[in-house]
């Protein structure tokens, strides 16, 4: 029964209308779908660990809510920072039918705009290590 759960899943998309309003729980995603979380994962991840090297050589961090998380300690801040991302990744999953159906905004999409902005901070933070 667990190995049917698992590995065997039925549902890849929303077959009523109807259900495509509601938050439904699908079985099978694409394998793309996967690479794309991890690649927006990984660059947070990077994010995070860069943002620390530069605070270790004078930087500070201007978000409020991720300094307060700082003051805490770096083990705090990376989870916090990691935690929030995958959340927010987790949510945008659960909300792939009704985002396009209703705002015509696929999950890759989005996934690409967040590996886009960690991309881009990520060459920003290397750029600020270089100098």
């Amino acid at each position: 029964m667990f190995k049917k759960l698992y590995f065997k899943g039925m549902r890849a998309s929303v077959r009523r209308t109807e259900d495509r309003q509601r938050i439904v729980a699908l079985d099978l995603y694409k394998p793309s779908l996967f690479i794309g979380i991890m690649i927006v994962l990984c660059l947070s991840l990077l994010d995070a660990l860069l943002t620390l090297m530069l605070i270790a050589q004078g930087a500070r961090e201007l978000n409020p809510v991720m300094q307060y998380y700082l003051s805490h300690g770096p083990q705090v801040f990376l989870l916090v920072k990691y935690g929030l991302t995958a959340f927010s990744v987790l949510i945008i999953v659960l909300l792939k039918e009704s985002l396009i159906t209703r705002y015509r905004i696929g999950t890759g999409m989005l996934l690409h705009v967040f590996a886009a902005f960690f991309g881009s901070v990520v060459i920003w933070e290397l750029y600020l290590l270089s100098i």
